[in-house]
């Protein structure tokens, strides 16, 4: 069996900021769609979108996704 978890905290950081989801897309050079499926877990980004968004929103990638 799998249990192989990734953590994601981008809404809930996005959201405690103010930003809108098109605020953080244009301000970590991503597309609006890419960044709405990551936050419903739709998909994982890849390392260089993990950075930009993480640089973005002040975090650290560890702070961002969390593998479990």
């Amino acid at each position: 069996m799998n249990t192989d978890t990734i953590i994601c905290r981008l809404k809930e950081r996005r959201t405690s900021l103010g930003f809108t989801q098109r605020q953080v897309a244009e301000g970590a050079d991503i597309n609006v769609t890419t960044l709405i499926n990551i936050e419903k877990g739709r998909a994982i980004p890849n390392l260089l979108y993990a950075m930009k968004l993480a640089k973005f929103l002040w975090m650290m990638v560890e702070e961002v996704f969390e593998y479990r």
